[in-house]
Parts: C-alpha cells; sequence; structure tokens
C-alpha cells in the first residue's frame, strides 16, 4: 500500500522510479548509556513554552549568502533551472521532529496524535503530519516551516551537487535511509551521517513540509533573493527523499507536490527560527 500510495503522489512530473541496491549500514558511536549521541539529542524535549533560551535547542545555524537551487537534471523539469538564490541567515532543527517531542506538543497544546505505526518508538520522526499539522508545531514554539529555498540550502549542506556529500548515489546509504537500505520501514533519527551543516536525515527516512506553495514553473520566475514561494496554490512542496523512494528521487533538489490536508506514512518535518533580536537593539527600540 506504502508503494502504491508514493507512486500516485509522484505521478505527473517524474519519469518513473529508480530502483537503487546500495548497502546503508553505518557505524553507530555510543555513550556511555549505549545509546548513539545523535538519537539521544533527538528525543530530548522542547520546553512547554517558547519563554526561555529552548527555543534554539537542536537547531544549526545556515549562514546567510548565495547557493545553487534546482538543476538541469533532465526528465525533471520542475527543478528547471539550476540558478543562484541569496537567503538570510536562519536556524533550523537538526533532526526531523520526534513522536517524543510532537507527544509534548500534543499535550501542552491539547491536540490529537495522528495514528503511529510505531508510537512506542519515540526517537522515530512522527509521521502522518498533514500540512496544518507541521505548522501548528512550528508556530506553538515560535518558529515556522522552512521555505523551499531554506530547506534546500540546508540539505545540501553548504556544496553543490546531486546529493549533499556530491554526485555518487552509491554513497547515499551512509546518510540516508531509503529504499536501497530501509526496509521499507521508518527508523530513529540521527543513526546515519550528518550533512556538512551537521544536520541528520534531510535525503531520506521521511518527507518534510515546507512553507511554501508548488509551481512547476516557479523557479523560471523567482526572486533571486530570499524567495517566498508563490502567492497561492493547491498543493504544497515537500521535500527530502524517505525510506519508500529510490536514490533518485533523494536528490536535494527533487520537489514534490501534495495537497496541504493530506497527511501519509511517508510525511514528516523540521522547523527553522529566525535570528534572535539582539537585546541591545530592543531596548534601543524601546526608548525610541
Amino acid at each position: 500500500m506504502r508503494l502504491i500510495m508514493y507512486a500516485f503522489v509522484f505521478s505527473g512530473f517524474c519519469p518513473g522510479l529508480f530502483l537503487y541496491a546500495g548497502d546503508g549500514r553505518a557505524a553507530e558511536v555510543l555513550n556511555s548509556t549505549g545509546t548513539p549521541p545523535a538519537r539521544q539529542a533527538a528525543i530530548s524535549t522542547y520546553p512547554a513554552t517558547t519563554a526561555n533560551a529552548g527555543l534554539y535547542e537542536d537547531m544549526v545555524l545556515i549562514p546567510e549568502g548565495a547557493f545553487l537551487m534546482g538543476s538541469d537534471e533532465p526528465g525533471f523539469t520542475n527543478e528547471h533551472p539550476n540558478h543562484k538564490v541569496f537567503l538570510d541567515a536562519y536556524y533550523i532543527d537538526k533532526f526531523e521532529v520526534t513522536i517524543a517531542r510532537y507527544k509534548l506538543f500534543v499535550k501542552a497544546a491539547g491536540r490529537k496524535l495522528p495514528r503511529q505505526s510505531s508510537p512506542e518508538n519515540d526517537d522515530r520522526p512522527v509521521i502522518r503530519m498533514t500540512w496544518h499539522d507541521a505548522l501548528a508545531y512550528c508556530e506553538y514554539y515560535g518558529k515556522r516551516l522552512p521555505t523551499e529555498a531554506q530547506w534546500e540550502k540546508a540539505a545540501g549542506g553548504g556544496r553543490a551537487g546531486k546529493f549533499s556529500f556530491g554526485n555518487d548515489a552509491a554513497l547515499l546509504g551512509e546518510y540516508a535511509w531509503f529504499w536501497g537500505n530501509s526496509g521499507t520501514q521508518i527508523h530513529p533519527v540521527g543513526l546515519k551521517k550528518p550533512n556538512g551543516y551537521g544536520l541528520y536525515d534531510m535525503h531520506g527516512n521521511v518527507l518534510e513540509w515546507t512553507a511554501d506553495w508548488y509551481d512547476a514553473g516557479y523557479y523560471k520566475k523567482s526572486p533571486a533573493r530570499n524567495p517566498q514561494g508563490p502567492a497561492k496554490s493547491k498543493k504544497k512542496v515537500i521535500k527530502g527523499g524517505s525510506a519508500f523512494v529510490t536514490a533518485e528521487l533523494c536528490r536535494t533538489s527533487v520537489r514534490i507536490r501534495s495537497s496541504p490536508d493530506t497527511p501519509y506514512s511517508g510525511k514528516g518535518f523540521r522547523c527553522v527560527a529566525a535570528i534572535p533580536v539582539k537585546r541591545e537593539n530592543q531596548l534601543g527600540d524601546a526608548e525610541r
């Protein structure tokens, strides 16, 4: 059922699914508790309110600057053209939002936890998220969903190429859970290698919602600085590979469209946050 549903999501602009056989085994460094450090950090909790320093816990600063967005990949015309985009600095979650963290949100905000395949496995990414579910979580903690451009720059890890580690798909199993190594199962966050920015699972495990509406031709007319996506559409952009797709669909530039109201077992998310305003500036504004 999962594979059939994915085929439906990708239909309309992808040339087909490409099977990739790879070895995804990667070494885990264990701490004294026997838990990989990345996983231990990922299942730590956000504060119940935003009125403290916990806002930026387990987030990574992405510096301002230009990067190459999109691609000229044959057959993937919605990624065309490869173009330069400048973004202001921002923070992004190091990990996909986990079941543990979403449970805290559910309790604090009085919401419901969508059905999870393994609700007892708190260190796995929360799934079956609609776009509205993901946005509500981010906003509750004073954050937001990343724009498509923010997500893609972060996923690139500071370098150009099909993946954050270059163009060799044979290396994907070291960085991501995908068709070739996942056993079509979602795995705990943080088990694979991070990218150059220190972010985990950007190329796989679960797809991730972005803030942007989808337009197949948007890159041909998008602004060169801090693009926010089209004003309105019927679908939202989701990015990243997943445990259920092949290597070709785990590339950084892949664009997928989905209804904001549609949950699915392969959809998760992570949040971004703005750079905090320096206190002296805040005081100066208050005095004026």
